[in-house]
């Protein structure tokens, strides 16, 4: 014990006295909740759309109000000529097109139904689904307006028509806020990254500086080694996953239901994971560029597959299949059920236990390949 709190502390040391290693620990966990939480978002908004008003009535003007009222729209293009729409979608200048036709007002005005033509440009599926989102709801709403000054105009309609109004009420994330859904994530990303990038580098960087020998020659065995190597990275990765927890709930407001406790439990079973990855990484390395790159590789094939920016609902049904191989996707479910939902250990021991089965297995394996290695 007492040379396992030796090389604990030689290790801090040599970390904490590298000024490049201070600043990457503090700058990359704010930059990556910085970037991700004002650049990197789902939110669709001021997308560029042009109108081709070919009705010109009091209607169409509403409509078209209703539009620009809307907040997600800029409304730079108005153009009266229905044959010039399409070369402001080729040439990338908006990315829809409303098209209200001839007669629109005098159909609403007789009870029948106008067809409105939408065009969408569908580069970015995801944007465009979202845009034609936002602009049928509008529609829709103006629509029911119309059916509600007509009903009142004459009221005995109402009595021969059944509508279903729906009730909507969000759980969770009542603004469907992308920031309330991308910075847990970010605990999650900010754990990986240091514990298994940080935990190959320092065994990788004492076999470059030939000190490796050395250790091995003093009384230290190989497990102290393991754990004195391991340990330090394990108190950072803690330090920086609260830091992002206490600035998501300061800085961008995003509650913070469930226990914290609970959530550290998480963490240290998905450590056991990215620990044993990183010793993996080491004892394949010769050079930490090595190490870099093979870290790199498992960092993105994991990320990838977790579900922080694709839902795995939407992967095809094998790739579905292999995320279950991925611990990273369990951690990411894991806080942002704990952030959102407030959910308790009885409601994620799926997780729990797939966490700890993929720790126990990788850490025993790494370290067993790790003594080999350094003996």
């Amino acid at each position: 014990m007492r040379r396992l709190k030796f090389i604990i502390k030689k290790e801090l040391k040599q970390f904490f006295r590298d000024r490049m290693m201070l600043r990457v620990i503090i700058v990359i966990p704010l930059g990556m909740m910085f970037l991700f939480g004002y650049a990197v978002t789902t939110d669709v908004k001021n997308i560029p759309i042009a109108i081709c008003d070919l009705d010109n009535s009091k209607s169409s003007r509403q409509l078209i109000q209703k539009l620009e009222n809307s907040g997600y729209f800029d409304l730079n293009v108005f153009e009266p000529d229905i044959e010039h729409i399409g070369g402001y979608l080729d040439r990338g200048d908006v990315r829809a097109a409303v098209i209200i036709p001839n007669r629109f007002a005098d159909d609403l005005s007789r009870n029948r139904q106008p067809q409105v033509q939408l065009l969408i440009d569908g580069q970015d599926a995801n944007s465009s689904q979202i845009a034609l989102g936002y602009i049928a709801n509008i529609i829709r709403s103006y629509s029911e307006d119309i059916f509600v000054d007509v009903l009142n105009e004459q009221p005995q309609l109402a009595a021969a028509i059944h509508t279903l109004t729906p009730e909507i009420r969000i759980w969770f994330n009542p603004n469907l806020e992308s920031v309330n859904f991308m910075i847990p994530g970010i605990v999650a990303m900010i754990v990986t990254v240091f514990s298994m990038f940080f935990t190959a580098m320092a065994v990788v960087r004492e076999k470059e500086d030939g000190t490796l020998e050395q250790l091995m020659v003093t009384p230290i065995s190989s497990l102290e080694l393991m754990i004195g190597k391991t340990l330090p990275f394990v108190i950072i990765a803690f330090l920086d996953a609260a830091v992002i927890m206490i600035l998501a709930k300061l800085w961008f407001g995003i509650p913070i239901e469930g226990n914290m406790l609970v959530l550290m439990l998480f963490i240290f079973l998905y450590l056991l994971t990215t620990l044993g990855l990183g010793l993996f990484v080491s004892t394949v390395s010769q050079t930490q560029m090595q190490a870099l790159f093979l870290g790199w590789f498992f960092m993105v094939m994991m990320l990838l597959l977790s579900g922080f920016f694709i839902p795995v609902e939407n992967m095809p049904h094998t790739i579905q299949l292999i995320t279950y191989l991925n611990p990273l996707r369990y951690l990411i479910t894991v806080v942002r059920e704990i952030f959102l939902k407030g959910s308790g250990f009885i409601h994620l021991w799926h997780e729990a236990a797939a966490l700890s089965v993929f720790g126990i297995i990788i850490i025993t394996l790494s370290t067993l390949r790790f003594q080999k290695r350094v003996k």
